[in-house]
């Protein structure tokens, strides 16, 4: 079985990440575009989450990860992001990235992962249901009117 490692996001793997964004339409309407990236790092400085680098067991680069351990929300830990790279895509590396948060925050105690995706993106939803996650409810943003769905995972 292919094994993947994390590291925390630096800034040589900048790159990476844009080239990543810049394969991701969704993502872009979504979040930014690859050249708001630094400025977008630094709008999720303030939650105190983790950007982490993923590379398979040669070390290439495969994908992105963003989660909280405490959300403000809800005190609960939610994964915000999850970004693979296209050449990677159906070979069950967001999936391993999923196992790997699920052990390590149950070994920490924790008993859920939540994950919020916007209601119009089907293939985000499709994708946290194979992980496991189960469709918890619908929340609307009340800044932007966008509608969520709020998948919890238990552990």
């Amino acid at each position: 079985m292919t094994r993947i490692k994390a590291r925390e996001l630096q800034s040589k793997d900048l790159p990476f990440f844009q080239e990543l964004i810049d394969a991701s339409p969704e993502w872009q309407e979504e979040e930014c575009v690859s050249v708001e990236l630094e400025t977008y790092l630094l709008s999720y400085s303030m939650y105190k989450g983790q950007w982490r680098s993923w590379c398979d067991e040669s070390d290439k680069n495969v994908g992105v990860s963003f989660m909280i351990e405490w959300s403000p929300s809800n005190e609960k830990p939610w994964i915000g992001t999850i970004l693979i790279h296209p050449s990677k895509h159906h070979k069950g590396f967001g999936k391993m990235i999923i196992a790997h948060y699920k052990e390590e925050l149950s070994k920490k105690g924790y008993r859920v992962l939540f994950a919020g995706c916007p209601i119009q993106r089907d293939s985000w939803m499709q994708f946290l249901g194979k992980c496991g996650f189960e469709q918890f409810k619908v929340e609307q943003d009340v800044v932007t009117q966008k509608e969520y769905m709020i998948s919890v995972l238990p552990l």
